[in-house]
């Protein structure tokens, strides 16, 4: 369930949907004018930028397991590591993006296109899982 708010969150008009768009995009342009999967461009280590979409179910099972009950009157505090953890993931997901951007030569539009789709879907991820944690909805 958290995952359909986070995809739909991304939708939503005007700045998610247009940021979308362009992403998508982005990532279209990237894959018809430097097509990356020929064998004498694509290294085998450059599966690895795929890397940060595994970010994004990291993060969403961090809120459905400390999730707070919004519908109790006392609300208790979030868990003190379970609240820091989105902000770390979405930092570790930037600087492992970065690294893959860096180290594939050639393909760094491919490698900037996916990473941005991965750190964008992450972003809310990342606002489901913190309202998750807070309890408190919006």
């Amino acid at each position: 369930m958290y995952f359909k708010w986070s995809l739909e969150w991304s939708f939503v008009w005007p700045p998610g949907l247009v940021a979308t768009l362009v992403l998508l995009g982005n990532l279209g342009a990237s894959l018809a004018l430097k097509w990356p999967f020929r064998a004498e461009r694509w290294k085998k280590s450059y599966w690895l930028v795929f890397a940060n979409f595994l970010f994004i179910p990291v993060m969403l099972a961090i809120g459905v397991i400390w999730a707070l009950d919004p519908s109790s009157v006392q609300r208790g505090k979030p868990n003190f590591f379970a609240a820091w953890t989105p902000d770390g993931l979405l930092i570790v997901s930037l600087i492992l993006g970065i690294y893959w951007i860096y180290r594939m030569k050639g393909l760094r539009w491919f490698g900037a296109s996916i990473t941005l789709v991965a750190l964008w879907m992450l972003y809310w991820a990342g606002c489901i899982t913190t309202m998750a944690l807070s309890g408190y909805w919006l």
